[in-house]
């Protein structure tokens, strides 16, 4: 391919310290040359109609650890990578994706579990256009990946600002940035949307509540198939009024397992799978593959293993965790109240004492008082609910076992030591008047 096979637009250098001395003129990645292709690659048949099997889009979420890196193909084989994860050598996943060169490589934001790969994709892989948010970071693994950038002038610098690229038959739509009002690098985040046809999935490396509800009110959040769940399911990213614009139909959380954060928080395991069809997680699953088709229909591929597929959404929410999520679930007693009890802290129990923690969830139609209701263990330690705490209609409270403030979703027992027995135990809610409303043996 050449650079005349491409539509141009002028795309200005980032407003940043760097020197990437890169003024390009492109905004749209098609590719003549494989267009006038298409027929061959998507397989038409003879009345002129696409053989869906052959005119998928894959979105590949690499198994890395703690951190991303999403690989996209359009039908077409044009490829993209979102982020390279935390320094992991790719080269066999990409070898194994029978991928040669990326057209496109975007890298979020600039953290190490999302770039710490990237010098060596840059240094290994033909890349023709590089983007980023246009902030820089004064780490080492930041530094590496300019340094390597400047080596490759061969490599078109763009900055995330809004416009929509073509991969192929494969559109990506570049979300507006929220003002850099400070110095978190999560909320300033390159959102993208990849569309399909019918398809969509939605892309945002480690945005935070405050860049999705950017994003909302700027009014690019579209019904999507595909959610990559953002900041690897972080408690700070979970918002419904996110979830209930894009009502994705599979989530998945990319995730290291054992991680010292408590990724995927138990308020993502309690709240997505309301939402979507089917939630996948790295850390269990390994690589997974989604494929898009123009029409709107997915399957989910684990290895060689169709593991779901569909298009229709449930007609309301309730979908069970998926096989191997660590919350046990029993159904509520009496008042619509249940409990959950995640006991096996990452690491140390003793030492990550907000790394266990009871939930309370409320399946009932509105929302009950628990001031001053205690939620015991099978040894009698105790937590005493504050005046003023409730649990919300078709929601949930979480009490970490650890120190911290409480913030009326999430409340702090403050031991210093670990208190739900690994090997089992029972929590037992206790109202006001100390009659056993809930209780939860496991």
């Amino acid at each position: 391919m050449t650079p005349g096979d491409f539509t141009a637009a002028t795309v200005t250098e980032p407003r940043s310290s760097r020197s990437l001395k890169h003024v390009v003129s492109v905004a749209a990645l098609v590719s003549s040359a494989v267009l006038a292709a298409c027929s061959s690659i998507f397989g038409q048949d003879l009345d002129g109609r696409y053989d869906l099997v052959a005119a998928a889009v894959e979105v590949v979420f690499l198994d890395v650890g703690q951190g991303d890196a999403v690989v996209v193909r359009s039908p077409e084989g044009q490829t993209a990578l979102i982020d390279a994860g935390p320094g992991v050598d790719l080269s066999a996943a990409l070898n194994q994706l029978g991928i040669e060169q990326f057209d496109l490589v975007v890298a979020t934001h600039p953290h190490a579990d999302h770039i710490g790969g990237m010098w060596q994709v840059l240094q290994s892989v033909p890349v023709r256009f590089y983007m980023d948010n246009g902030q820089p970071h004064t780490t080492t693994t930041y530094l590496t990946v300019m340094q390597v950038l400047r080596s490759r002038p061969e490599i078109t610098y763009l900055e995330a600002v809004p416009r929509t690229l073509q991969l192929g038959s494969v559109s990506i739509e570049v979300l507006p940035l929220p003002p850099r009002a400070s110095s978190n690098l999560n909320n300033h985040s390159v959102g993208l949307v990849v569309r399909h046809g019918e398809f969509k999935a939605f892309l945002s490396g480690d945005s935070e509540q405050p860049e999705l509800q950017y994003f909302l009110q700027a009014g690019v959040v579209p019904d999507v198939t595909l959610l990559k769940a953002p900041h690897h399911g972080s408690d700070d990213a979970v918002s419904e009024p996110f979830l209930a614009a894009a009502r994705p139909e599979v989530v998945v959380i990319s995730v290291g397992f054992g991680n010292s954060y408590g990724h995927p928080s138990p308020s993502a395991l309690f709240t997505y799978p309301r939402y979507a069809n089917e939630v996948f997680r790295t850390d269990q699953h390994g690589q997974v593959t989604v494929s898009g088709y123009e029409d709107g229909t997915y399957k989910v591929t684990l290895g060689a293993t169709v593991v779901a597929q569909g298009r229709a959404r449930p007609s309301e929410p309730g979908i069970p965790l998926p096989a191997g999520a660590p919350v046990t679930r029993p159904q509520p007693v009496g008042t619509g109240i249940a409990i959950s009890v995640f006991a096996d802290a990452p690491g140390n129990d003793n030492q990550n004492a907000n790394g266990e923690y009871a939930m309370l969830s409320n399946d009932s139609d509105r929302a009950l008082d628990i001031s001053g209701w205690t939620l015991c263990d099978a040894a009698r330690h105790c937590f005493t609910f504050p005046s003023g705490s409730r649990v919300p209609s078709e929601g949930m409270v979480i009490i970490y076992t650890g120190r911290g403030v409480s913030d009326r979703a999430r409340f702090f027992m403050g031991s210093g030591a670990a208190v739900w027995n690994n090997d089992g135990d029972t929590a037992t809610l206790y109202d006001r008047t100390g009659q056993a409303v809930a209780s939860h043996a496991y």
